[in-house]
């Protein structure tokens, strides 16, 4: 069935609005009509990519060409870390091509008219869409947090797609932007006890090969998980399985006040343990692990909140002779912790900002430095012993801290 436009879509696939919003239309239209969508839906936001580690020379080429053809972006955008840390990568030996093409991706996203963001974590950077709102994100963890915690409606936006949605303000009505297919399938039972900050992560990991790509309830997660805890939930859920959505019963906006299930009976159902999640954080670490070299943090993006704690646990400790520490956050966080004096006192200690960047789509730099690293992500536990031929350790905060510093 073909697509039902309204006049103005018609009228930037017929090319009266520029080269550039009539190729994002045909590409739109040419996708959604084997998907099934009838017509398209707007959308107030888009979260695209721009870093080279995933879009490679084609993602790079796709973008310039959009910038050539004119192409700006109608609804504000923001797009994932880049695959460099802007300000530090020729200090930390990152290959100068490789750099070079990750700045021609962001001259493109700069002249697309996209907010300098480079962040996996929009939300806390001004991106904020309202319950029901349609908005059109990339980034796993970043669907996972606007569909399920935010309430907010997009699919999994392929990286092509977005940057098509950015420009049109436009995507094809598919998946969960219909309320119908938002209804839990699965129901998950949280029976552990009290939660730390890394069972969030576990949890989500557990759904993630629990469910797939099915829309989880769970039950038993507190009212006091933070926004920080949620977001970790999500993020392993969605890169152990596929999960785009998912309602914790009580908690998350959709699941709040109602049944998730809307009176249908769950597809299936499981409950999570202690030793379930005991017996998942030992399988996250590989089998070979030998002395710790790093600690990697923030993915998705650490918080000011996060940072605040890592500082004070920093408290009369400095970064041991031949170990290294480093945080991956936003700009915005970085500066903010800058103003209140939190962020010199880390670097005093050994500390490594990494702002605006992320470890699982950049190279490992440090010329064979790092064998083992250790993290209290449950996205960088699944990610980088594949993508770096690394050891890894997946432990608390707290053990993380304590394995690569001293007391002074």
């Amino acid at each position: 069935m073909a697509l039902r436009l309204t006049a103005y879509e018609q009228e930037m696939l017929d090319g009266k609005h520029g080269e550039a919003k009539q190729l994002a239309m045909k590409i739109m239209v040419k996708i959604g009509e084997p998907l099934g969508a009838e017509e398209m839906v707007e959308v107030v936001s888009v979260q695209a990519m721009a870093h080279f580690g995933s879009l490679h020379i084609a993602g790079r080429d796709y973008l310039g060409k959009l910038a050539c053809m004119g192409g700006k972006c109608c609804v504000p955008t923001t797009q994932d870390p880049a695959s460099i840390p802007f300000d530090t990568w020729e200090e930390m030996g990152y290959d100068r091509e490789y750099a070079e093409n990750q700045m021609k991706l962001c001259d493109s996203i700069m002249k697309l008219g996209e907010y300098h963001a480079w962040s996996c974590t929009p939300y806390v950077q001004g991106s904020v869409p309202r319950l029901g709102q349609n908005v059109a994100w990339a980034e796993s963890s970043a669907v996972s947090y606007a569909n399920s915690v935010l309430g907010a409606r997009t699919n999994r936006t392929p990286a092509g797609l977005a940057i098509c949605a950015a420009l049109t303000g436009r995507i094809p009505k598919f998946g969960l932007y219909f309320p119908e297919n938002r209804k839990a399938q699965v129901k998950v039972n949280v029976d552990a006890g009290p939660l730390s900050d890394l069972d969030y992560n576990t949890i989500g990991i557990i759904i993630g090969k629990r469910v797939g790509n099915y829309i989880p309830a769970i039950y038993g997660i507190p009212q006091s998980a933070t926004n920080d805890n949620l977001k970790y939930l999500g993020a392993c859920a969605a890169s152990s399985g596929s999960v785009a959505l998912w309602h914790a019963v009580g908690v998350t906006p959709e699941a709040l006040y109602g049944d998730p299930f809307e009176g249908r009976d769950p597809l299936s159902e499981f409950t999570i343990t202690r030793e379930m999640l005991t017996e998942t954080e030992k399988s996250l670490c590989t089998k070979n692990p030998g002395e710790i070299d790093l600690y990697v943090t923030g993915c998705p993006h650490s918080s000011t909140q996060e940072v605040t704690k890592l500082a004070h646990l920093m408290e009369g400790r400095r970064v041991k002779p031949g170990k290294d520490m480093w945080i991956f956050t936003t700009a915005e966080t970085n500066n903010m912790l800058k103003r209140s004096g939190v962020i010199q006192k880390m670097e005093a200690a050994g500390v490594r900002m990494m702002v605006q960047t992320c470890l699982v789509i950049s190279p490992l730099v440090g010329n064979g430095k790092y064998k083992t690293l250790i993290t209290d992500s449950g996205k960088n536990a699944s990610y980088l012993p594949s993508e770096h031929g690394i050891e890894l350790v997946y432990a608390s905060m707290e053990d993380c801290v304590a394995a690569v510093t001293e007391a002074v």
